[in-house]
């Protein structure tokens, strides 16, 4: 990845989380958190990655992001100098739930014996 995309993905990043918290309202008992930003290659679209907790809340969560994207935009626009801003669209990111999934089947495993610690390093 382009120093520049990367630059650009941080910086999309910290905006966008700035404007969700002002901009915003999720559903009640929704914790939303903004994991990470792609930006294409062609800097023509960035997609945003947001983790929901709980997840069953997701779908709400996205709803509001989807309807609050066009303010987002024109926030991020009027914060960001650059002459052409990507497009800004939310996509639902899995994968602190899936760490988390496999967390949990360790401790079990751990619990039910099947691990054993030989002492030596991995």
């Amino acid at each position: 990845m382009s120093f520049r995309r990367q630059q650009l993905n941080s910086l999309i990043r910290n905006e966008v989380v700035i404007a969700i918290q002002k901009e915003v309202e999720f559903p009640s008992g929704c914790l939303a958190t903004v994991t990470r930003v792609e930006i294409a290659h062609d800097l023509d679209r960035a997609a945003v990655f947001v983790s929901v907790i709980p997840t069953d809340k997701k779908e709400g969560a996205l709803k509001a992001l989807k309807a609050k994207r066009a303010e987002l935009q024109t926030i991020l626009f009027k914060r960001i100098k650059i002459m052409s801003l990507p497009q800004i669209y939310f996509e639902y990111d899995a994968g602190p739930e899936k760490a988390a999934n496999i967390e949990r089947i360790v401790l079990d495993d751990e619990e039910k014996g099947l691990f054993q610690n030989t002492g030596g390093s991995v």
